[in-house]
């Protein structure tokens, strides 16, 4: 009831940016099952220049982080890719060019890890990992 209430409590411009990123996040979810990797990368590129507004909105980047982390927790099996996709797309609507990041690690049991995170102005928004410095990142996906 307490997470119901809270919602209700939300400026409608938070509500409708929640359910956007419940959209987005379901949308990606499924499109990582069918298409290809650098087929979304581009589709989010372009969906995150068409929808680029060049005054920031007044939700801050904070804010829009935790409403994504959120809605990610209602999507089944939402991960880092899709979260940080969704985030540039979100982030972009709000003013703000963020930076996708995708890199690799080894465990201590030399057990692959990929994980990608979502940065602005090398703060990280998505994706933050405790042992975020031990993964290698890969060069940059996106067109300039």
């Amino acid at each position: 009831m307490g997470r119901l209430l809270k919602f209700f409590r939300l400026p409608g411009r938070e509500k409708a940016l929640f359910f956007y990123a419940l959209y987005l996040l379901a949308a990606y979810r499924i499109r990582l099952q069918v298409t290809s990797t650098q087929q979304l990368f581009n589709r989010v590129q372009k969906l995150s220049r068409e929808r680029y507004v060049p005054e920031p909105s007044p939700v801050p980047p904070q804010r829009i982080a935790s409403l994504l982390n959120v809605a990610a927790s209602f999507i089944p099996y939402s991960t880092c890719l899709s979260k940080a996709l969704v985030g540039q797309i979100l982030f972009a609507g709000h003013g703000h060019k963020t930076r996708l990041h995708i890199g690799v690690a080894n465990d201590a049991q030399q057990k692959f890890h990929a994980h990608a995170w979502l940065s602005l102005d090398d703060k990280i928004l998505i994706g933050h990992l405790p042992d975020l410095k031990l993964y290698r990142e890969f060069p940059s996906l996106e067109k300039e």
